[in-house]
């Protein structure tokens, strides 16, 4: 197993202080957290995504299975 972790977190029904504070426990250096969207009502994603990015996360949006989600990268990734 490599030094790289990964997780997923159910987004879709948290709304978006829920879902920072969830980022905050979960996230630790060297992982990766990969928030499950879903299909994306009341455009929840772009508003993570922003905020995410305001905040200073590395962050980029995907498309999976027919999903939104939101990867987040933690620092020191190498």
């Amino acid at each position: 197993m490599s030094e790289h972790e990964e997780k997923i977190i159910n987004a879709e029904n948290l709304n978006i202080d829920a879902t920072l504070e969830d980022i905050s426990k979960n996230l630790g250096r060297g992982e990766t957290l990969i928030l499950d969207v879903g299909n994306n009502y009341f455009n929840q994603t772009d508003r993570i995504y922003d905020t995410l990015v305001t905040r200073g996360y590395d962050v980029k949006k995907s498309f999976k299975n027919g999903r939104n989600q939101i990867i987040i990268r933690s620092g020191d990734q190498r």
